[in-house]
């Protein structure tokens, strides 16, 4: 057993913190107040800690002196409510799930053997811990006993692998701003990086091999219906001809049409806080041309793109304006500020969490920490009832999109070879260099004749105007302190501004008004600084994405619209659509180490179309993945794994390579965000998301695992692991032919409402396989040239306009 901060036997001489000189000054104020002295505990009770601290040791095998300080970790969290936000239907707040549960554990050892769980021997305290985990869906002390263990788990995990401790036991380079890494691949480590010294797997060759890693999935078969392969010469010779026509392009007509990347600060702040003094600010009585609610991928994008027409438009967002300097770290836990964190309840009999992967806060929404993975969907993604017979028909078609696919490409921009599926196209960067986690599964792919490529990545290979390389420091999720990932907060902020723009941050809209006729919106109410305000506009956006659009919506019920804004034909908030999101992982003797590069590496889309062969309709693709520790703490113990046994798993981290699949599930009128009868801080009924899978979703995501645990062995995995999981919000306010069918049109204008848009993911028909923000944007981008030229009938156009 290893004592945190003092030995080491796998990475003998290894301390993270040696290099704590090269981190920048936010993240080091961050992941050096964990090694400080911790305060005492302000949540806790003395009861509960009495419960709390022998809980946390057994599940994290801390039997030693210097502890890593998890009691306090968690305590601080709790005390300052730096919950999820969402909870399950059946279970309290964090909160209340901790106070009860703790009560609970010390129930049960007054029951069984009379005296305190505190008090109790270290086996009888084992014992009860593993009976919370072996009850699994079943009740305990009135909550289901998975979801009690999940919370458990879910904050300790957090709290030890976010400690420069636990890094060094497991061989985590830590945070790498601005060093970065430049020794990318398999086996590969910087001159600072210690190698494992007892590389043998510790599981399979030892008697814990029968634990519960992932159970067989039925095998489905790693041939499915591809894409035609690029053949011949001269295929190929068109290939390199357009890959290097648009790499070489100048970028003056980018710049023309968008110049953020110009307006970014040469030297080495990330942001021009000029733009923000400076900019263009309007009194809420005046009539703007738009305001736009949320600074998303729908909600910047628009915002820039009408401002370059010359509207007057106010973006109003709920969180903060982010300065990458000095709001984002290096950090897994110490990102959490940058999501969604205001209370929503999931249900359904397939619940969906909505933590980080698909809930965004502040300027730039989900982008500042999604992923950068940014492919076009599919042709066939745009008729799926007619082409599949399942889903629904978009009332445009592909061919409408592509120009808009193209020049947000290339103002991203967008770097990756060659892509030969759906569309084949090129990008306007070349590939960046593959790390572990690429090689593996470039390897098992070519094992197995599955293709893949590298890319398509938002990030930049090469300078683009002012934002400079990657350096592949692998914090993409946690916002892009280097600003070589696309964020529209960096992508179209900055020129949006330039225009005259007024982004608004902190303001929590609450609802639409219309006038007293209910047939035109006239502005939105919002809080500022504890006051309700009310902006009047000439048209308004919704971009609030597909949980808080629906629930606007449906909190701007009026006399005209009492079920709902634009809520007719109740489908505000139905075809709600989540991504099945497997990932799988496969152990190696090599050193992975795959938090070098960014998290999307390489990808396939050989399985996104319907294969006639099999029992299921539409597709999905592979990515790479690559999680940190936190995260991949949460993988691990997700398979049951606790205490050593965990520890275990993580100190085997570097050899772990991870593969992620995105699974097109069904759009299904029951999976829909209605409002709950509980009430936020400012007095709003909260989203209430149900969920549900079909089977044709279900079969569907086993296939996708039986590939990537067949590409991981293939590769030479000796054992391979899967958690589900899911990804991706969209829809709610659905883009239709009709109002029968649909909320919007297909330039994205309300049925029910003229100058009311709604321009985020919301309005998606169905999903594809591909990560959802070109999309939007695409989308965005079309609707906003259309609303320019007039094209919308019946919409209001801006003061002085032709009409």
């Amino acid at each position: 057993m290893t004592t945190p901060g003092r030995h080491n036997p796998r990475f003998t001489g290894y301390d993270v913190l040696a290099r704590a000189g090269t981190w920048d000054a936010a993240t080091s104020g961050v992941v050096l107040s964990r090694t400080a002295v911790q305060p005492g505990l302000r949540f806790f009770t003395l009861a509960e800690e009495a419960v709390a601290r022998p809980l946390f040791d057994h599940l994290l095998a801390q039997w030693d002196d210097p502890r890593v300080p998890v009691l306090q970790m968690v305590d601080a969290r709790l005390a300052e409510m730096q919950t999820d936000g969402w909870r399950f239907a059946d279970m309290p707040e964090d909160d209340e799930a901790w106070r009860r549960s703790l009560a609970g554990l010390d129930d049960d050892a007054r029951a069984l053997h009379g005296a305190p769980f505190g008090g109790l021997a270290r086996e009888r305290q084992a014992a009860l811990v593993r009976a919370v985990r072996d009850t699994g869906s079943a009740r305990w002390h009135g909550m289901p006993a998975g979801h009690v263990w999940g919370l458990w788990t879910r904050y300790t995990a957090t709290a030890f692998y976010s400690h420069p401790w636990a890094w060094n036991e497991i061989g985590f380079g830590g945070p790498a701003y601005p060093r970065g890494y430049v020794r990318l691949g398999l086996g590969l480590r910087e001159p600072w990086e210690v190698a494992d010294q007892h590389p043998v797997d510790p599981v399979t060759d030892s008697e814990q091999v029968g634990g519960s890693r992932s159970a067989g999935a039925e095998r489905v078969g790693t041939t499915g219906h591809r894409a035609a392969p690029l053949r011949g010469l001269a295929a190929a010779a068109r290939a390199a001809a357009g890959t290097l026509r648009l790499t070489a392009a100048p970028t003056g007509r980018i710049r023309d049409r968008n110049a953020s990347a110009w307006l970014l600060p040469r030297d080495d702040r990330r942001f021009d806080h000029s733009l923000i003094d400076g900019m263009r600010r309007h009194e809420d009585d005046d009539e703007v041309d738009l305001v736009v609610i949320g600074c998303g991928a729908g909600g910047a994008t628009l915002t820039q793109r009408m401002a370059r027409h010359g509207w007057s438009v106010v973006c109003l967002e709920a969180g903060p304006f982010w300065d990458p300097d000095t709001d984002w770290v290096s950090d897994e836990a110490g990102s959490h500020h940058l999501y969604w964190t205001e209370p929503r309840v999931v249900s359904g009999t397939d619940p969906v969490p909505l933590g980080a992967n698909n809930s965004g806060r502040g300027v730039g929404g989900s982008t500042t920490h999604f992923a950068g993975y940014a492919p076009r969907f599919h042709p066939s993604d745009f008729a799926t009832l007619s082409g599949d017979g399942v889903g629904a028909d978009w009332p445009l078609r592909y061919a409408d999109l592509r120009a808009s696919y193209e020049r947000l490409e290339q103002e991203l921009p967008v770097a990756g070879q060659y892509w030969p599926w759906g569309d084949p196209h090129p990008y306007p960067h070349a590939p960046h260099p593959v790390g572990g986690n690429g090689e593996v599964f470039l390897r098992g792919a070519a094992a197995l004749g599955i293709g893949a490529r590298v890319g398509p990545v938002a990030i930049t290979n090469g300078r683009f105007g002012n934002r400079p390389h990657c350096v592949y420091r692998g914090f993409c999720l946690q916002g892009c302190k280097v600003n070589a990932k696309a964020s529209t907060l960096i992508t179209h902020v900055p020129d949006a501004l330039a225009h005259g723009a007024e982004i608004r941050a902190d303001c929590m809209v609450t609802g639409i008004e219309l006038d007293a006729q209910g047939r035109l919106a006239t502005g939105v109410r919002y809080l500022r600084e504890g006051r309700e305000r009310f902006q009047r506009a000439r048209a308004v956006a919704v971009a609030g994405y597909s949980v808080e659009t629906p629930r606007l919506l449906l909190n701007s019920a009026c006399r005209r619209f009492p079920e709902g804004l634009c809520n007719d034909f109740d489908l505000v908030g139905r075809y709600v659509m989540v991504q099945g999101a497997p990932q799988t992982s496969g152990r190696f003797a090599e050193e992975v180490r795959a938090y070098k590069a960014p998290p999307p590496e390489v990808s396939s889309e050989d399985f996104y179309e319907t294969d006639p062969a099999k029992p299921y309709k539409r597709g999905f693709s592979v990515q790479t993945v690559s999680p940190l520790p936190v995260v991949w703490a949460e993988h691990v113990a997700a398979q049951g794994h606790w205490g050593e046994d965990l520890r275990t798993y993580m100190r085997d981290y570097v050899h772990w390579a991870t593969l992620g699949a995105l699974c097109e599930l069904l759009p299904l009128p029951d999976n829909r965000v209605t409002l709950s009868q509980e009430k936020d801080r400012y007095g709003l009924p909260v989203a209430h998301f149900s969920y549900s899978q079909c089977d044709n979703d279900r079969m569907l995501i086993r296939a996708a695992q039986t590939v990537m645990e067949d590409v991981l062995r293939a590769a030479g995995a000796t054992e391979v692991i899967t958690i589900n999981r899911y990804a991706h919000l969209v829809g709610g306010c659905r883009m239709a032919a009709g109002p029968k069918s649909g909320v919007v049109d297909a330039d994205l204008r309300t049925f029910a409402v003229p100058n009311l848009l709604v321009t985020d993911g919301s309005v998606l028909p169905t999903q594809g396989s591909a990560n959802p923000a070109l999309t939007i944007m695409a989308l965005v981008d079309r609707a906003a040239a259309r609303l320019a030229a007039g094209a919308r009938s019946g919409l209001r156009a801006p003061a002085g306009a032709p009409r």
